[in-house]
């Protein structure tokens, strides 16, 4: 996936930066990843939050085992799913739900899709739903 020009300056920007790296892990919101990048100087248009937020999403997918990658592409490729995944609060509600798709998913293999959430760098849903769900801090 090529990103915008933006995208890349703010991404190079968080890479040398560890304190910016420790600001990114403490958003808890898109408009406070928004907020961020424009006090660090950068004004991101829609279209590169969008990327930003397909770019992680992609390399966090790309990085998952088998079994909870397919899962999880599963339940993004359709909204009904997608929502039903957006309203669980619990590791034991997103088993559940893994179940009605077919998928035997243990508290362990989610635990390590979270972990793998909390490895890519920047901002990403993925991590603050697992932040919701309690499994990154």
């Amino acid at each position: 996936m090529v990103l915008p020009q933006s995208v890349q300056a703010f991404n190079d920007k968080v890479a040398a930066s560890p304190e910016l790296q420790a600001q990114l892990r403490e958003v808890a919101s898109p408009m406070a990843f928004l907020a961020l990048a424009k006090a660090e100087g950068l004004e991101l248009s829609p279209q590169d939050f969008g990327a930003i937020a397909q770019s992680a999403y992609q390399q966090w997918i790309d990085a998952l085992d088998d079994k909870p990658s397919g899962f999880f592409r599963q339940v993004h490729e359709s909204k009904a799913l997608d929502e039903r995944l957006k309203k669980c609060q619990s590791t034991a509600e997103v088993m559940a739900l893994a179940l009605d798709c077919g998928v035997d998913l243990s508290e362990t293999e989610l635990q390590h899709a979270a972990d793998v959430a909390e490895a890519v760098p920047g901002f990403s849903f993925e991590k603050l739903w697992f932040r919701g769900l309690g499994l990154i801090p």
